[in-house]
Formats: structure tokens, sequence, C-alpha cells
């Protein structure tokens, strides 16, 4: 209808004595009705049988088959008209009609013989934070649940399991304090300690053959090529990077990779590409095994890594930081190179490897250390204090 159509309005005269239009509104969204369609009744009660009109009270239902809707006609001061106009006049009749807000009856269910459990508190809570709130939120909350698993599936805690102990300041019992969800898989029962972790966990087939030929390349590289590319490494891996043998020379690359990833910012773990640095198929392989994606409503996808991945990173470095140097490492040297992580958070994580800790004294230097060696180290639960006992 353009701005400058004439219109006349013109109000029904018998609309008293005849009923009015029914327009619904469905609280949950649009309905996809059955082939049969979607079948009505209505009812009045017993006061407004002879009233035909808008005054009445009416109770309007509807099914397809298989859920059922009722609907009460609201009772407001406002009076609602449903406009015909007719185009060659430009005249338009008003009727009088009715809004039916229907609301699905869950309690007969077809076909359903389960009881409705009631949600509990914070299951409302994801759920009004899923519809209505904000953009960190809804990403939090993606997070989490991506991250929490029944605990009834297995009593018993592995790698790819829930977050129950998925940081190494969280103590644990002695049944399951060496299944945590961040630690690389590991055989405690193994002879010796080259066999109680499996390299093949920590560098996937695919990225062992691509550092094999990347290995190769650099070995046989002329003097200038090898000594430009060692000097872009980190010091961990340059101060061993001399006459060393190809399968070294892989763990010695890797090592390079992962300390890179876990230099990465928040910003760059957001970003399309955030590691451009490291050739896939590293670049893929540590993406998919040290963040977590989630996506919005709007189908865009976000990457974050939190702290339960941060621990497991660090848990593969040290892991083939043990594989490098003859299973006894110095966290000291490790930790320089590291982001946001210190000694302390180091001895913790190797302590639940299952190495043994201390400190040695090189030269004038006293060093902290971490060694793998059998029997391995049993990480002991500490209890807390007892509650005070001073009243407030």
């Amino acid at each position: 209808m353009d701005e400058n159509d004439d219109c006349k309005l013109k109000v029904y005269s018998k609309r008293n004595k005849r009923a009015p239009v029914f327009i619904t509104d469905f609280s949950h969204g649009e309905v996809k009705s059955n082939k049969n369609g979607l079948k009505f009744e209505c009812y009045k009660k017993d006061t407004s049988v002879n009233n035909v009109g808008c005054d009445a009270t009416r109770e309007l239902f509807a099914t397809n088959g298989r859920l059922n809707y009722t609907g009460s006609s609201s009772q407001s001061a406002l009076k609602y008209f449903v406009g015909v106009r007719n185009k060659e006049t430009g005249k338009m009749k008003l009727y009088d009609c009715v809004l039916f807000r229907m609301k699905p009856d869950l309690k007969n269910v077809v076909g359903s013989s389960e009881p409705v459990i009631p949600k509990s508190y914070w299951e409302g809570m994801n759920e009004l934070t899923q519809q209505f709130g904000s953009k960190a939120k809804k990403r939090a909350l993606n997070t989490l649940q991506k991250c929490t698993v029944d605990a009834s599936l297995d009593k018993s805690l592995t790698v790819n399991d829930s977050i129950l102990c998925s940081s190494p300041d969280r103590q644990v019992g002695d049944d399951i304090q060496h299944q945590i969800d961040y630690l690389p898989p590991q055989d405690r029962n193994a002879p010796v300690p080259s066999e109680v972790f499996d390299i093949n966990d920590i560098i996937s087939p695919e990225e062992d053959v691509a550092l094999a030929q990347e290995a190769q390349d650099l070995l046989i590289a002329p003097a200038a090529q090898f000594n430009e590319k060692r000097s872009s490494f980190c010091k961990y891996v340059t101060a061993r990077f001399y006459n060393i043998d190809a399968t070294k020379a892989k763990l010695l690359l890797y090592y390079n990779y992962l300390i890179f990833f876990q230099r990465l910012r928040y910003n760059d773990i957001r970003k399309k590409d955030p590691t451009p640095l490291i050739p896939n198929p590293h670049k893929k392989n540590m993406l998919e095994k040290f963040t977590l994606s989630s996506s919005s409503d709007k189908g865009r996808v976000s990457r974050t890594c939190p702290n339960q991945m941060k621990d497991k990173l660090v848990a593969y470095i040290l892991v083939l930081a043990l594989f490098i140097d003859n299973f006894k490492i110095n966290l000291d040297e490790i930790q320089m190179e590291l982001n946001n992580v210190g000694v302390p958070k180091l001895k913790t994580i190797a302590e639940v490897l299952g190495c043994y800790t201390g400190k040695n004294k090189i030269g004038e230097e006293v060093v902290s250390f971490a060694e793998l060696r059998l029997p391995l180290n049993e990480v002991k639960p500490k209890f807390s204090k007892k509650p005070s006992s001073r009243k407030f």
C-alpha cells in the first residue's frame, strides 16, 4: 500500500452477532504440522454460551496427532481487528479478532510414559545463558559443555575423560591419581623408563614422516644454511642441535614447534592461522590436541586454549624433553622458554608424570631437575586442614 493511496475504513455492522476471527501465536516458534495438519477445537465457558462476540471466554485446543496445544482468549482493554482492503474501491472492512497464546501441553504428550524430570538450578541458568547471555558467556558455556562428561560412563578417568582432575594443583586419591586427562598415556608397569611413555603418542605417524624428511634435508644442507636454521631455534634446541643423528633431530625439531605453540597469546589462538611458522601436519594436530573450538549461533567458529589444555601441552613438552635428555631434565632451562609457567608448576606436572624432582649443583649454580626412574614416583594426596572452630 503506497503512502498516496486513499483508504476508507468500514466497521462491520453486525460484529456482536458474529464470531470473531481467531489469531494464534505459538510460544515456542513456528509449528511444522504433520501431513494431516493441525486440528483446532474451540470451547466457551458456561457463562459465555450466549455471547458470540469478543467478550466471550474461550479455550482453544490444537493437536497434530503427537503434541497438544492449549490457549485462552486474552481479556484486554484493547480491541483487536483484522482489516480486509479492497484494492479497487480502496475500502477496508474491519472484523473483530481474538488472540490466543498457544502453549504445548507437555503433561499429556502422546506416547510419552516417562515422567518429566525437573531441571536443576544450574541447568536453568545454562539455558538462560544460551538464550540471552553475552557472546563471552555463551562461548564459556560451550567450552564448559565440551569439557564436561558424565562420570557414570566410566568409573576410571582416562586421557579423554572429563576435567574432574584437570589441573595438577588439584589433589586426587590413590586410586585415580595416575589417570589424569592432561597426561599422555603411560605404562606404570614398564620394565625400563624408556617404555613408560610411547613416543608415538607424542608424535603421530603422519608427523614422524614429515619430521624425518625435514631432519634429513637439514642435516645434509650446506653449513651456512644449517647454521642459519639452527640459530632460529629456541635456546634449548640450539644448544643440542650439533653432532646428532636423524632420530634425535626429529625430536628436537618437534620440541621447537611445541615451544612456539606454547608461546601463543590469547589473540593469536583466535586468529584464522595462529601459527604461520609451524607447517602442517604439525599445526593441524596441535590445534586439535591442545585447543577447543566452539561455534556461535551465527556459525562463527572460535578457538580457545583453557587451563587444562595448557597443562596438557606442558606435560607433552616434558615427556619429549625426557626422551631427548635420557630421562633427566633441567627444569630451570625448560622454564626459561615457557610462557607464564613457573618451576613449581613444572615440578608438580613432572611428579604426576612419575618423575622424581630435586635440585643439583652445577658449578656454582643450583638447578631444579626431574628424573624418570623406576620405581615411578607415587604422588601422595594432601589432605586439607580441619576447618577452624572460630565462631563468627
